[in-house]
């Protein structure tokens, strides 16, 4: 029964890991490509540092 369970928890860490590596490399990539539209716009953005 021990044997089980733990492979149990094994297996759900193992998909938890999958499924949290393709949400983030998917958030990357749609920001990328956000990033990348928005670049022709046709307009710029400055970020000035206050001192």
């Amino acid at each position: 029964m021990y044997a089980v369970s733990k492979a149990t928890q094994s297996t759900q860490r193992a998909v938890c890991m999958l499924m949290s590596v393709a949400i983030v490399a998917l958030s990357l990539t749609f920001g990328a490509v956000g990033v990348k539209s928005m670049e022709h716009v046709g307009y710029s953005v400055t970020v000035t540092q206050l001192q």
